[in-house]
């Protein structure tokens, strides 16, 4: 039998777009199809379902936006003498806001993902992407910890958490439920701003009451 001959990119396109736009629950696999100008019979050649197709795009959503901060961010920081965590903090989401800026529609895909949190299809992502949303922040956090950054009025337990839900709700807070993709200039300013806030309460500097 022939193998079948499609437009991958035309397809991943419309699933990006669709993706980005709606829920998962809203988005439809017969649309994306439509706007590919594929048969259905490609679309399921090369992905199972729509929840494959949408497991393929956060993955590779989560690989460009990872590698674009690792080639951005790592100099930065390699460059920089006597930084501490918030410096790396401020690095990679800078990165990342720059990401957001050049690559929009997969921003956009992060933020529908963002509000999947709490349904099975968000913490089944989770499980088949095979790592937690925070294993690299807690190695680092530890780190911190070990070489006495943190200020010592709080607990260990209060400020992980604090810097994690400060992090991973960026969007949610200064933009609310707003789809639009913000500003680059407005996202800086709240990302600085942001940093400034968690060093001055948690970091060491932070003169003792």
């Amino acid at each position: 039998m022939a193998k079948r001959v499609i437009d991958e990119q035309a397809l991943l396109d419309a699933a990006l777009s669709e993706f980005s736009s709606r829920s998962y629950e809203e988005a439809s696999v017969n649309k994306i199809i439509s706007s590919a100008g594929i048969p259905k019979g490609s679309f399921y050649y090369r992905f199972r379902n729509k929840y494959a197709i949408y497991l393929h795009l956060i993955r590779e959503s989560s690989r460009k936006k990872w590698e674009y901060i690792r080639n951005t961010a790592e100099p930065d920081n390699q460059a920089q003498t006597g930084g501490d965590i918030f410096d790396i903090f401020l690095s990679q989401a800078e990165a990342g806001l720059h990401f957001a800026a050049e690559y929009p529609a997969f921003h956009r895909l992060g933020i529908m993902f963002s509000k999947e949190k709490g349904t099975a299809v968000y913490r089944q992502i989770l499980m088949d992407l095979g790592a937690a949303d925070d294993a690299g922040l807690d190695r680092l956090i530890d780190a911190e910890f070990g070489s006495g950054n943190f200020s010592s009025r709080y607990s260990e337990d209060f400020i992980r958490k604090m810097i994690k839900a400060l992090l991973f709700s960026f969007d949610e807070i200064f933009f609310g439920s707003d789809d639009e993709v913000p500003g680059l200039e407005k996202s800086m300013s709240y990302l600085h701003e942001l940093v400034q806030f968690m060093k001055t309460g948690l970091g060491a500097g932070m003169s003792e009451p």
